[in-house]
């Protein structure tokens, strides 16, 4: 697709009739052109009178009436995926599948609870609101009781539960079946189990499914009841004018059951990470695998097509995790000891013709994505980032991301932009989650770090 270039520099500039010449234009006029504010929040960290140990998936009906008050229509969060023992959003072990621990107890579908009342009220006390740090034992404790509330469901849904199976297949079989073979190996990684489970042989996998059929089933309704309860967020949201912007993890988990079913898009024996840098001397080793573009490529990127579907279900909008990553990546070999982090790395795909595969396979990438949904991507376009992302991304009409502490005239006088001279296509914020508080910069940075620039 030919598109023009982007050329806006001033606020005078017609933003809105460029946005209209962009691979981006049905996705701009889907939520509306027009100036928004909103907020970020961490789901976990949200509780109600009504929630348990953890926010949960209803308790964004309440953020969403506060945005409408407060005159917001963007409700931000953070990754929502199944995660792994370490509990990071940004390292899940399914890139499609919602985490269990947000699941409202009361409020799944084809169940009474009537019949474990008391069991909830023993949860309840045992997970109290208003502590001082989320208890992830809580989503320990909330699937054994989900198991026991699975084997006593109401079979009125079923129908509805089977046809969310049948919508799903391209990765839902594959994630139940991970899960439930991670959990009778104890624990332990894909790369851990027995050579048969770990390169998916048929015969083995076919046997096992039989012998836990019951095992697999849960799993795969564990993963429908959080769709139904997201899905009825995003709806509630809608009739008040809110939009929901997702965060999509750009990796997943090297432990992940994308990475088990489909080990040739990964390059295995890499592991992504950044290289030295003012912040990190070593640079940084991340450890999840990056991804083999070719081999998706041969399926028709059906992959990543496939993630971005599932995730319309629940959001309008969704940032672009690293959005870098798209044009290329840091890749440290797994063999490289651990103590040297990020240090002797590569970047991939290698540069062999310079800065040119770069930009061919970010342009590829974008116009994959735009293709495959109408959420809008934003992206998140910080650090050390070449200065043709900037010019391909606002080509593309994707607005980047413009942090207040950083968006200043560097090179002349140091000085903050104001407002109107933030890029005019960008999400422009007062911090974000690797951030500290705008409060915290105030009081403990802006002093000491950017002193002189400051006097």
């Amino acid at each position: 697709m030919k598109h023009k270039k982007q050329t806006i520099s001033s606020p005078g500039s017609n933003l809105y009739e460029f946005l209209q010449n962009t691979p981006s234009k049905t996705h701009w006029e889907r939520i509306g052109i027009r100036r928004r504010a909103g907020a970020l929040v961490p789901l976990f960290s949200i509780q109600s009178t009504k929630s348990i140990g953890v926010g949960e998936f209803p308790d964004l009906k309440l953020l969403v009436d506060w945005c409408v008050k407060a005159g917001l229509s963007i409700l931000q969060l953070l990754p929502l995926n199944e995660v792994g023992n370490d509990f990071s959003p940004y390292n899940a072990e399914s890139s499609f599948a919602l985490d269990p621990m947000y699941l409202s107890l009361t409020n799944l579908k084809g169940m009474s609870t009537t019949l474990f009342k008391k069991e909830i009220v023993r949860i309840r006390k045992q997970f109290p609101k208003r502590a001082s740090f989320v208890n992830y034992e809580i989503k320990r404790a909330k699937l054994a009781l989900l198991r026991k509330m699975f084997a006593k469901r109401e079979k009125s849904m079923d129908g509805v539960f089977n046809q969310y199976v049948e919508g799903n297949q391209y990765w839902i079989q594959d994630f139940a079946l991970f899960r439930t073979l991670k959990s009778h190996h104890d624990g332990a990684g894909w790369f851990a189990w027995p050579e048969h489970f770990k390169m998916r042989d048929s015969s083995a996998i076919n046997r096992f499914k039989k012998e836990a059929a019951e095992a697999i089933q849960f799993q795969m309704w564990i993963a429908w009841q959080t769709f139904e309860q997201m899905k009825e967020v995003k709806y509630y949201a809608k009739e008040r004018g809110v939009l929901l912007m997702g965060d999509l993890p750009f990796l997943v988990s090297r432990n992940s059951a994308d990475v088990w079913a489909h080990q040739n898009y990964f390059k295995l024996d890499l592991a992504s990470g950044a290289p030295p840098d003012r912040f990190f001397s070593k640079g940084q080793r991340w450890g999840m695998p990056p991804y083999h573009w070719n081999e998706i490529e041969r399926d028709d990127y059906e992959y990543l097509k496939a993630r971005l579907r599932y995730a319309q279900n629940f959001y309008d909008l969704f940032r672009i995790d690293h959005a870098v990553g798209l044009f290329r990546v840091w890749t440290i070999p797994v063999s490289e000891p651990l103590e040297h982090h990020g240090l002797y790395g590569t970047f991939d795909p290698v540069p062999l013709n310079g800065k040119k595969i770069w930009e061919e396979q970010g342009k590829k990438l974008l116009q994959v994505v735009l293709n495959a949904t109408d959420m809008l991507p934003c992206a998140e376009d910080l650090g050390a980032i070449p200065s043709f992302v900037f010019d391909i991304l606002g080509e593309f009409g994707v607005p980047g991301t413009d942090v207040q502490r950083w968006t200043r005239h560097w090179g002349t006088t140091y000085d903050f932009k104001v407002p109107n001279e933030y890029r005019p296509a960008s999400l422009a914020t007062i911090s974000n989650h690797d951030l500290s508080s705008v409060n915290g910069w105030w009081q403990h940075e802006a002093g000491t770090v950017d002193a002189g620039l400051f006097e």
